[in-house]
């Protein structure tokens, strides 16, 4: 069950899950939900929670796959009333563009953009900012180089959604 900031994360990630690069044949991408930034031997990288609340698993960046997407919800979570809350949440993706947009003759960063932008505009995440490049992962120190060189793609999404604590669902 997910609640609050969780349950948007989840209706989101199921969007992109069911929109995004369905015509695509094998597709191997994947929208993970809410990951963490938590710090391993010496180094942040984001991970998602297990089933157990104890133990995460990283996000690796893997050049064989032909995407991911992720969420990190910001340190600060404002209040706008007793129950309703507003959050900042940054909507990461890497992919290889060739593989997902095999039509486009050019490098296809803006077709990803308007994909993204209006799986966004369709769900309550309101995008304030678009961040790409090393840039988009800087929080991490996971990048390598090459993780942004054609056909492969960094972008982040920087968001705001307003959400309920008691907004809930089983999962």
């Amino acid at each position: 069950m997910s609640i609050g900031i969780d349950y948007k994360i989840d209706i989101l990630k199921t969007a992109f899950n069911a929109d995004l690069f369905t015509d695509i044949v094998g597709n191997t991408y994947n929208a993970y939900g809410r990951a963490y930034v938590n710090e391993r031997n010496g180094q942040k990288i984001p991970e998602l929670q297990t089933a157990s609340t104890t133990e995460y698993r990283d996000i690796s960046i893997d050049t064989g796959i032909h995407g991911l997407s992720f969420m990190v919800v910001g340190d600060t979570i404002d209040p706008l009333s007793q129950l309703d809350f507003v959050a900042s949440v940054d909507v990461y993706f890497a992919v290889n563009l060739d593989i997902l947009y095999p039509a486009v003759t050019e490098r296809a960063t803006e077709y990803l953009h308007r994909d993204v932008g209006q799986s966004l505009n369709d769900s309550e995440f309101e995008i304030t900012k678009i961040v790409t490049g090393r840039e988009a992962f800087k929080d991490f120190d996971l990048i390598k180089e090459g993780d942004n060189l054609e056909p492969f793609y960094l972008v982040k999404f920087e968001t705001t959604v307003e959400y309920q604590l008691k907004e809930s669902t089983k999962c």
